[in-house]
């Protein structure tokens, strides 16, 4: 029986307990919960405002969501919004909270600036009624503003901090950066350009794992410079606004742009143009071109070292070794030059020495010497993707003056064909290699460092 009537007043413990949880303790917090809401100012979710207008005396700014995170200015002028001091403006708005409800129906709004107030934030939604908050005077010791919803009557009072961000001009929130992006957003670009007065056209795009050229070469694209560009690009601020609206883009050179930038985004968001027009003359700004967004009003200036980046060669885009394999696997080469052969063996030691025509260990400065002009060499500009036999004549890839050929366990990894050299304002070489038709033009010192190998072997000759 003892056991039964324990059990009985547990049950009746534990019972007690839910009861008071439920009525006592979650009617309280409830009680709370609902006082913290009725003290925030904002009672609405930001993230689905869809349009909204800031209106003031001298000029009223009106946004408008575009895709993803991005704003723009639709009124006075059309350009893209500065996102920071918007989610600033954001942020403040859901983070204030009502500190005085001044009065409830209040019968004359004119002691608060409400009657006809000159400030005012109007917002529309994308799945609910429109509303309107008001601001008004400061109250009598400066440190609170009063405020009013079009939906409501009361007047309620705020820090002037909230109101004295709403204030913010215009320019405030204008993007000052070049196309308003991240880096990371960029996922191809096409650049066309004039050169030597012939139309020239660049593009670049991203597959997910790498960089690739797609125009004028199918050719994997250099990930350091073009990080360097997207990040330039992403990075660089307008320095001057030159015009908010112009009808008149021939004196900016805007008429027939010297260069246009076409840049692809993730996420759905909608492509950027950028045009570029006439470098300016007068002294003391010849680092400054003219540019403008194709569907922005706003003329303006930028650095003359975003031009030299998108007035670079093709190559610069481009992987600059067309002989990338694990150097590591190699164990025997061939050196082929003069019609004599030089054969070099790895042991398992991981030493190199000439096995051929004579017996001989060398220096790991001569493998790396060889390593050089081929794993490692540098391509600075391309002959032809898809040569001819005539190409191969005049490159002399056909009756090469070196080869340099990798074995892996007598099998061949690659083979690079070394042609003719000529003068330009400095020494190039044609070279080829067996993972692709292209002939290469190189600014490496192929006959000088192949002479270096054979002299460390053979001697000075």
């Amino acid at each position: 029986m003892k056991l039964v009537k324990s059990l009985l007043t547990l049950i009746a413990v534990i019972i007690l307990g839910v009861l008071v949880y439920f009525f006592v303790y979650k009617t309280e917090e409830e009680r709370k919960v609902k006082e913290r809401e009725e003290r925030q100012l904002v009672r609405f979710d930001l993230d689905r405002i869809n349009r909204f207008t800031l209106a003031r005396p001298d000029s009223s700014i009106v946004f408008e969501r575009g895709i993803g995170r991005l704003w723009n200015i639709i009124e006075p002028i059309q350009t893209e919004a500065d996102g920071k001091p918007l989610y600033t403006l954001f942020n403040s708005l859901n983070q204030s909270n009502i500190l005085i409800e001044v009065e409830k129906k209040p019968k004359d709004l004119v002691p608060y600036g409400l009657a006809k107030p000159s400030y005012y934030m109007a917002m529309q939604y994308d799945a609910a009624e429109p509303d309107t908050l008001y601001l008004g005077n400061d109250t009598p010791d400066g440190t609170m503003s009063y405020v009013r919803y079009a939906s409501e009557d009361r007047v309620l009072a705020v820090t002037n901090q909230l109101t004295d961000i709403l204030k913010k001009p215009v320019i405030q929130y204008r993007a000052r950066t070049l196309l308003n992006v991240l880096a990371d957003d960029i996922i191809g670009f096409e650049i066309l350009r004039t050169i030597d007065e012939k139309d020239d056209r660049i593009q670049m795009a991203y597959n997910d794992v790498t960089w690739m050229m797609q125009y004028p070469w199918e050719l994997p694209g250099d990930i350091a410079n073009i990080e360097e560009l997207t990040k330039k690009l992403a990075e660089s601020n307008k320095k001057t606004l030159e015009e908010e609206q112009t009808s008149d883009l021939v004196k900016y050179g805007l008429d027939k742009p010297s260069i246009v930038l076409n840049v692809s985004l993730k996420y759905g968001m909608p492509p950027k143009m950028l045009l570029i027009g006439k470098r300016i003359e007068e002294k003391g700004k010849k680092h400054l071109w003219y540019a403008k967004q194709f569907d922005n009003n706003l003329i303006f200036t930028i650095e003359n070292s975003v031009v030299t980046l998108l007035n670079r060669t093709k190559t610069w885009f481009i992987e600059k070794q067309p002989m990338r394999f694990n150097r590591n696997i190699i164990d025997k080469i061939v050196l082929e030059t003069g019609g004599s052969k030089t054969t070099f063996m790895k042991d398992a030691e991981d030493n190199w020495s000439v096995v051929s025509p004579i017996d001989k260990n060398v220096e790991r400065e001569t493998i790396n010497s060889i390593f050089a002009i081929s794993r490692f060499l540098l391509i600075n500009d391309i002959m032809t993707l898809e040569p001819t036999q005539e190409d191969y004549v005049k490159s002399g890839i056909d009756n090469p003056t070196s080869i340099i050929t990798f074995y892996q366990d007598d099998r061949i990894i690659v083979e690079a064909r070394y042609g003719k050299t000529f003068m330009t304002d400095k020494s190039n070489t044609y070279v080829a290699t067996s993972l692709s038709p292209i002939i290469y033009i190189t600014n490496s010192t192929i006959n000088a460092s192949i002479n270096d190998v054979l002299n460390s072997v053979f001697g000075t000759q």
